[in-house]
């Protein structure tokens, strides 16, 4: 299908995310980055030119004054999104905010009347919740029955961790940047169990603290009025990552990472099947393919029910971090 609308990119940060998605804006039709923002000018010189970004700034406000630019991307440190995002909403441009956009959900609701004010779009970047193997476990959530038992799980030995093991102080684990497992690992495990389970009645969380405060492991537990949802999470170890949902008539799982979900399988009335209708390659090309289409198309539905899963998202968060 030809594209004759072009969404033309500025995007907010340096880090290793920025390349996955610089990549999938590159493979995907209708999209294009044209301006990347750094606080240090040297870095984003640097960084656009080994990106093949045409143009970097370190200023904020320019960008946003730019009228050549459809949305703005952003994968600054946690603390930053909420401030950023409702800046460039209320500048008239559409916004993809890595995860978690906010840590209550009066900030994302604030988001989302900017949004509404400003008649713009923000979504959360979340991959999990696109992924083709992820939508196909979920149409099978119904025929499982009465579930028994929901676990998530996502654990990853953070490159940042021996860092902070020496003293120093990484954005990934401060609090004062809302660092942290929960915010990082967590909100997958978070946003994938109330997109299939819905609004939890109570939130738990035991988390295993450094000695700065920040939650480096913890367990989740999201109740429902018939079943007991838990998430384990960690970023001071490797964990067997993936979730199960098991009900009276059978289960589906994912081994892995949750952000890319690959590895599926599900069993119905004894019946096991291997579910696999992702490509490999680029986990965010399709959230960025759907986000285009929604933007392009002017999907007001959508937009709300994104904005919603993402108040609900960061309600369990808020909650969540009341317990440590």
């Amino acid at each position: 299908m030809e594209r004759t609308k072009i969404l033309n990119f500025g995007s907010v940060g340096t880090s290793s995310i920025m390349r996955v998605m610089q990549e999938a804006i590159r493979l995907t039709d209708g999209t294009a980055f044209k301006l990347l923002y750094s606080r240090s000018a040297e870095r984003g010189r640097d960084f656009a030119q080994s990106e093949g970004i045409p143009e970097s700034c370190d200023s904020y406000d320019a960008m946003l004054a730019r009228n050549d630019l459809d949305v703005i991307y952003i994968a600054s440190p946690n603390r930053f999104h909420t401030d950023q995002a409702l800046k460039a909403l209320n500048a008239g441009k559409h916004v993809i905010v890595e995860k978690p956009t906010a840590v209550t959900a009066e900030e994302v609701r604030a988001l989302y009347e900017a949004a509404n004010a400003n008649h713009v779009f923000f979504f959360e970047a979340i991959t999990t919740l696109f992924m083709p193997n992820f939508l196909a476990c979920k149409q099978l959530l119904s025929q499982l029955g009465p579930l028994h038992s929901a676990r998530l799980a996502y654990g990853q030995y953070s490159s940042k961790y021996d860092a902070y093991l020496r003293g120093e102080n990484p954005n990934v684990f401060n609090p004062d940047m809302q660092g942290g497992v929960l915010n990082d690992m967590g909100i997958y495990c978070v946003h994938a169990a109330v997109n299939l389970l819905g609004e939890p009645e109570s939130v738990r969380y035991k988390a295993e603290c450094g000695p700065n405060g920040v939650d480096l492991s913890g367990t989740l537990t999201l109740k429902y009025p018939a079943l007991t949802c838990e998430i384990t999470m960690a970023k001071d170890r490797s964990l067997e990552s993936g979730c199960r949902f098991e009900g009276e008539h059978g289960y589906f799982e994912e081994r892995g990472p949750l952000n890319d979900f690959v590895r599926c399988s599900a069993a119905l009335n004894g019946m096991v099947q291997e579910i696999n209708v992702q490509s490999d390659g680029n986990r965010m090309l399709y959230e960025l393919a759907r986000f285009r289409d929604a933007i392009l198309e002017g999907d007001a539905d959508f937009f709300a029910a994104m904005a919603k899963q993402s108040i609900l998202a960061a309600s369990v968060l808020e909650q969540a971090h009341r317990c440590i």
